[in-house]
């Protein structure tokens, strides 16, 4: 194979694809990612095929995506591609048009057919599941009769029903879970395509052969009940465990979710890493009470509840500042405090950035789902019920390490003496990383974020007036941003060309432009694969200060490059380690009872 076969596209700092420049076939694709995640290359996190791309991540600081994509080139003569199980084949019984196919009659309008045999044409040919993506279990089915392809939604919907059967460009595809989304929606079905609970959680993969069969709305029985994913169930962490839950929520607040550092080696199949938005601070709450820095804990956005303490508790409360109290009186943030049992722990609005995050020590006891405790209420999993805490949901600890339990027993020793419900260790780190860059002090709303960013690969398709417009404009953070997206409104981004895209590998941080022009920024929780153009990426180094950016909120970008991308994510990383070491030396005198608080 020769090297100018393939076009390598740059990924933001952390990720790039291999793109094939003449036609493949998935499996193939498939099968040469299978050959390269064997090859156990220490900087490579996952990766994941596409139509003609491969995408590879990079684990931080490993590499450089210059010295990962030349050695990966070096590599692909030297493999062989893996042998991958025979294809299976899967019917899936389909409702076409009226509620169930909101977008049929306009489909078939555009395509000069009625709806009966638009949906005839679609259900005669057989597809092959050339990808997997966007969500967990999402087929990318190629096979599409050409008379059929559409584009896309100018604007994505914030809501696409699972189980809804899309059109876009040249493909079909199936959303497993309820999500946002911007393909032609022309029917439904009630076949769940993700199920985590089971021993093999997609129905489908990569090269399987898939058919859709029409059918009535009266030969569905049960469609919602299918598709619901089950009855709310009050989380309930450390369940079955024998540890005692540590507190309870009286009220949950506007979103509040269990998070860790995500929930990798899944993209493969559309799972979102996900995991908390300002890693940094939910890092730094762990550290500072002897935790492992990705244990789970609270993520708390824009608008926190209150919890009663159920037993005596160490914890932590660091990023946005969200008026903590106890029992009425403000805690301090950013470094250990100790609470009493019987107290109430209190939220309020956000006074600076967008989300808090609360550790508690020993880290948050709720199962691993695929390798990660963190919550993913659009696949509806992790967090102990696939969802934001709400009212009379219980939440346990696991055992806290030997020098934690002594910083707590000397915290509440000081209490009692005192006479305090509550006492906070009298040093902190406020300040330590985030500086005064992402959550200043300062007055309120509107507030201006500069972020730097690296050219995307489609970035010479757009017309030089927009390139020149985003420097030069500030894009207001809209209210309909999410942990999925950050939604930007201001002047409108322009392609030269409207062609369709085949979807392709993006992270977070990418900025991908719909036809509306309105750039939309993935953020932790985005899907793995997309098919906007992606103009640039805002540096992973940046990433904790757009995490705590809130609606109205104003943001400003700078082109920088890959070398200083890279510089700033080290930097970053030596500064936690700094302060990991930091706090090692301090448990070493805390378990020797030489420092009180």
């Amino acid at each position: 194979m020769q090297q100018s076969d393939i076009t390598v596209q740059r990924l933001g700092d952390r990720a790039f694809s291999l793109r094939w420049n003449e036609p493949t076939t998935a499996l193939y694709l498939a099968s040469m990612a299978r050959a390269i995640s064997r090859l156990s290359i220490p900087w490579l996190q996952e990766t994941v095929a596409a139509y003609r791309t491969i995408t590879f991540h990079i684990i931080d600081t490993a590499a450089s995506v210059e010295r990962a994509s030349l050695q990966l080139l070096r590599l692909l003569d030297l493999l062989e591609e893996q042998q991958l199980p025979h294809p299976r084949h899967t019917n899936i019984p389909v409702v076409y048009g009226g509620e169930y196919g909101p977008d049929l009659a306009e489909c078939a309008r555009r395509s000069g057919m009625t709806e009966r045999q638009f949906a005839e044409r679609h259900s005669e040919a057989a597809y092959t599941v050339a990808m997997m993506g966007f969500a967990p279990g999402f087929p990318y089915l190629s096979g599409l009769n050409e008379a059929l392809a559409q584009p896309r939604h100018d604007t994505p919907r914030m809501k696409v029903l699972a189980g809804s059967v899309g059109v876009a460009g040249g493909q079909t595809g199936i959303y497993p879970v309820t999500s946002p989304g911007g393909w032609q929606i022309i029917g439904r079905t009630a076949i769940p395509l993700f199920r985590p609970e089971e021993d093999e959680p997609f129905l489908l993969a990569q090269g399987d052969i898939v058919r859709f069969i029409p059918v009535i709305e009266a030969d569905f029985d049960g469609l919602d009940l299918a598709l619901a994913g089950g009855r709310e169930k009050t989380i309930v962490t450390g369940a079955g465990s024998g540890y005692s839950p540590m507190l309870q929520v009286q009220k949950p607040g506007l979103l509040t979710t269990i998070q860790d550092c995500g929930r990798k080696g899944w993209q493969a199949y559309g799972v979102s890493v996900g995991g908390a938005m300002d890693e940094v601070s939910l890092r730094k709450a762990n550290l500072l009470i002897g935790n492992d820095e990705d244990a789970a804990a609270l993520e708390i956005t824009l608008l926190g509840g209150s919890y009663s303490v159920l037993e005596d508790v160490l914890l932590a409360i660091c990023g946005a500042d969200l008026s903590a109290t106890v029992d009425g009186t403000a805690i301090p943030m950013n470094r250990p405090v100790w609470l009493s049992k019987g107290s109430t722990l209190s939220f309020g609005p956000a006074q600076s950035g967008c989300r808090a995050y609360l550790a508690i020590a020993g880290g948050i006891n709720v199962p691993f789902v695929l390798g990660s405790r963190s919550t993913d209420p659009r696949a509806r999993i992790g967090g102990g019920c696939g969802r934001a805490l709400a009212a009379g949901d219980t939440i346990a600890s696991l055992p806290p390490g030997e020098w934690t339990d002594s910083l707590k027993t000397s915290l509440s020793r000081k209490a009692a003496e005192s006479n305090e419900r509550w006492i906070a260790a009298n040093w902190s780190v406020d300040g330590w990383i985030d500086g005064a860059s992402y959550i200043a002090r300062q007055s309120r709303k509107p507030r201006v974020f500069t972020l730097r960013l690296l050219a995307g690969s489609e970035w010479d398709a757009f017309t030089s007036e927009s390139r020149e417009l985003l420097f030069e404009e500030l894009y207001r953070v809209e209210a309909s941003s999410d942990r999925m997206g950050i939604r930007l409104s201001g002047e409108g981004l322009v392609r030269e060309s409207r062609h369709e895209l085949e979807s392709h590998g993006v992270t977070p941080g990418t900025i991908q432009v719909p036809p509306s022009g309105q750039p939309i920024i993935l953020a932790a929780g985005c899907q793995p694969t997309g098919g906007y153009p992606k103009i640039a990426h805002v540096i992973s180094a940046d990433l904790p200060s757009l995490a705590q950016a809130v609606p109205g909120d104003l943001l400003a970008f700078e082109l920088t490059d890959e070398s200083t991308a890279e510089q700033a994510l080290k930097e970053r990383e030596r500064e936690i380690a700094i302060l990991k070491a930091g706090m090692l030396a301090r448990s070493r005198q805390w378990a020797r009872g030489g420092i009180e608080r």
